[in-house]
């Protein structure tokens, strides 16, 4: 059970106590994403964080990383669509040392000009590495052709030349807009006293002052009248098929019927993308009939969690010599087939059970709860991972018929091939 408390200035804190835990796990997550940008300064949020690990107040460059890799700890950030999260995960007795960097980096950070173009050449690098890589360069394709009006246009990383362009003004003024205490959600997972860490959490953070509340996103992505689709032609050693259907928001009742249907034709790798690296779920429809047929490496299929209504997402890597276009026609056809005949009994009973086996991973040990805990809070409420989980035992074959004819629609369908070129010499 966790403990919500809110500080006088809006700041939201959510205590999860586990007895004899020996490790605490600090997160913040604040209400800023790549969807509060706009045209020119795509981007900036992903490279805010960056700056917040370049020191400020009573933190010098450097800081971060020494205070924590004394105690043995670890720590990162991420920038998202719809939120920016850090975390530090320490010796419970150690919490403060967390707390007083998450301070610093809440109201204080420097933004030195010199550090500001220094860390310029560290994201166009970050870019450019990503644009050699097939499946970032047909995401990107997907979503900016799937969505024309939405923020969800551009991914975190932004546009080459808005990253050439923003000066360090810009980027001070979005960090003091939305670095605020009534703008963040605090996350401590671990052994720790209740007491102990509220008072604590209090001096750090009670004193900050709230910012005007960020104008709501009011943008929204008119309804797809047709499919929409993409051909990239790079240097690459496969091709691969990216297709997108618009879903809705997280929060939406439809959730954990998109959950099932994802597993069902993909089987499930969780709802956070770094702990299945590695993971090839085998007993489910396109395995068997795109990799075990040899026409694909790989597919993937995953509703993603949005604040608004975003994509489910299907992924194939091709195999070397296989006709895309084949292998296109396979993935739509298993589709069709879940829309004329409801999936059997042991379908349901394997995805349900791959989704309940991976929530409890995804829970396993102070960081990953923290980190669950901190993104579907930014996504909506963290209440709502627990009611989505437990949602996927109610959901009948049905249902997930129903949602695929709903869905994934050819009219709502945008899709990417990325054609591999010969490297030339």
């Amino acid at each position: 059970m966790a403990t919500v408390t809110k500080l006088d200035n809006g700041l939201k804190v959510i205590l999860k106590q586990i007895p004899g835990a020996t490790a605490v796990s600090v997160w913040i997550g604040y209400h800023i994403g790549s969807r509060n940008e706009r045209p020119g300064m795509t981007g900036s949020t992903h490279w805010v964080e960056h700056m917040l690990f370049k020191g400020g107040g009573k933190l010098k460059k450097g800081d971060i990383d020494l205070l924590i890799g004394r105690l043995g700890g670890k720590l990162n950030a991420f920038t998202d669509t719809d939120f920016t999260a850090y975390f530090e995960t320490v010796p419970a007795d150690a919490f403060d040392t967390a707390l007083f960097i998450e301070a610093e980096r809440m109201r204080n950070a420097a933004f030195e000009q010199k550090e500001f173009e220094s860390e310029r050449t560290v994201v166009i690098s970050e870019r450019e590495g990503a644009e050699n890589m097939p499946e970032f360069v047909a995401e990107e394709e997907l979503w900016s052709n799937a969505f024309h009006i939405h923020p969800y246009h551009w991914l975190p990383i932004g546009w080459k030349q808005d990253l050439q362009r923003l000066d360090r003004d810009t980027m001070y003024r979005h960090y003091l807009r939305y670095y605020a205490p009534n703008n963040a959600a605090m996350v401590v997972v671990g052994g720790f006293d209740e007491a102990a860490i509220m008072e604590k959490i209090r001096q750090r953070f009670g004193g900050f002052k709230p910012e005007q509340p960020p104008e709501p996103m009011n943008l929204k992505e008119p309804p797809q009248m047709g499919e929409r689709r993409s051909v990239i032609r790079k240097p690459g050693s496969l091709d691969h098929i990216f297709a997108g259907w618009h879903i809705p928001e997280f929060s939406h009742d439809d959730t954990p019927k998109l959950a099932m249907l994802s597993a069902v034709l993909a089987g499930w790798r969780g709802y956070h993308p770094f702990a299945a690296i590695g993971w090839q779920p085998r007993s489910n429809r396109l395995y068997k009939a795109l990799v075990e047929a040899k026409l694909a490496i790989d597919v993937t299929c995953r509703a993603e969690v949005k604040i608004d209504p975003g994509l489910l997402v299907s992924h194939v890597a091709v195999r070397s010599g296989v006709p895309p276009e084949k292998a296109e026609r396979v993935l739509f056809n298993e589709i069709e087939k879940i829309k004329q005949k409801p999936p059997a009994k042991v379908e349901l009973d394997v995805a349900r059970t791959q989704i309940r086996a991976w929530s409890g991973f995804e829970n396993d040990g102070v960081t990953y709860q923290g980190m669950i805990t901190t993104f579907f809070e930014m996504a909506g409420g963290f209440e709502k991972y627990d009611h989505t989980i437990s949602a996927v035992d109610r959901v009948t074959a049905k249902d997930i018929q129903d949602v695929a004819r709903k869905y994934l629609t050819e009219n709502n369908r945008t899709v990417v091939h990325f054609l591999a070129e010969e490297v030339k010499a």
